[in-house]
């Protein structure tokens, strides 16, 4: 008995090199996720929206890799930055609160808004990418356009004439739109709505000439209301095969999603970061996931790990500053 102690100073020795965590370690207890049986994943987006069914798709079987309850709640409000000043200022750092952050609320909104009540990156502990849905150049099925070009050349032939809708001021179609018109060269009118709904029924209902909504809208593809002539991303999309990237249609560079990942507050401890980002990229592996995530016309980046997803999240705010001066989008 005497040499116990001794045993188990070489035990926990031989643990820290081999990089375990023994029970009652500082390690171990760094990886132990909430008290709680039930974590909160706050969607500061209304139910129904994107992120919402991003949240909705990976919160059960999460549910079951972590032995606790995950449960969506949703705190909507100002494209997503009342919901997420709660969560800055409310969520404790071990693991009960986790955050839905994406690129309109994370790293355009901090450009957008003056008085925003959060830092864009400091305030958060990056987890997991989730998904992102590019925007895509739709216009009424029974319109004349059946490429980019053509829109171009008619924008070109009329400047300050061609309408695009939104879902408005700084949310991802207007940004995408003012992207697009930058890089074309055209003097394009933003028209912006209360929302994708109505900026989407403004198109079908020719309110508007184009809209670069996200992949999101496919279901008007579906339903045969509207035609869409090319995608915001390096790779076409999987649930649309057929339709280009702009790349290919002749107008390259132009890239712009909306995307959605997990974050925590700032101060979680790295094993416990590490912990969720392993489940969660688990989840995103599943083949059943994978496949509701492609029909909804998202994309995956299954893997990205902590460090790589603050990379990304902090390359992205630094794009969007020109990307939000260029739309001139400002908060009043």
């Amino acid at each position: 008995m005497s040499r116990l102690p001794g045993f188990v100073a070489t035990l926990f020795s031989a643990a820290g090199a081999l990089g375990l965590a023994l029970p009652g370690s500082p390690a171990m207890a760094q990886a132990d996720l909430c008290a709680q049986s039930t974590i909160e994943l706050v969607v500061p987006w209304a139910a129904g929206g994107g992120t919402d069914v991003h949240a909705r798709l990976i919160a059960q079987p999460l549910s079951e890799r972590l032995g606790k309850q995950v449960v969506v709640v949703n705190r909507p409000g100002a494209g997503g930055v009342v919901g997420t000043t709660s969560f800055v200022h409310n969520a404790k750092p071990d693991g009960c609160s986790l955050l839905m952050a994406t690129g309109a609320t994370n790293t355009a909104a901090p450009h957008i808004f003056k008085d925003l009540k959060f830092k864009p990156l400091e305030d958060f502990s990056p987890i997991a990418f989730v998904a992102s849905a590019p925007n895509l150049l739709y216009v009424r099925a029974k319109s004349s356009y059946q490429s980019v070009q053509e829109v171009i050349d008619k924008a070109r032939a009329a400047p300050g004439s061609m309408t695009y809708s939104s879902g408005g001021v700084g949310a991802s179609s207007h940004l995408a739109g003012a992207l697009f018109a930058e890089k074309a060269g055209l003097q394009l009118v933003h028209v912006p709505y209360q929302g994708g709904g109505p900026s989407m029924a403004a198109l079908i209902g020719g309110q508007v000439d184009i809209s670069l909504d996200t992949a999101a809208q496919i279901g008007h593809i579906r339903s045969g209301n509207l035609r869409a002539l090319a995608v915001a991303a390096e790779k076409r999309l999987t649930a649309l095969p057929d339709i280009p990237t702009f790349d290919e249609a002749g107008l390259p560079g132009l890239y712009y999603s909306f995307w959605s990942g997990i974050a925590g507050p700032k101060g979680m401890p790295p094993a416990m970061v590490e912990r969720l980002n392993r489940e969660i990229n688990a989840v995103l592996a599943l083949p059943g996931i994978q496949q509701q995530f492609f029909n909804s016309g998202s994309e995956l980046k299954v893997g990205m790990t902590p460090a790589q997803f603050t990379e990304f999240w902090q390359s992205e705010y630094e794009r969007n500053a020109h990307i939000v001066r260029i739309a001139n989008a400002r908060a009043d």
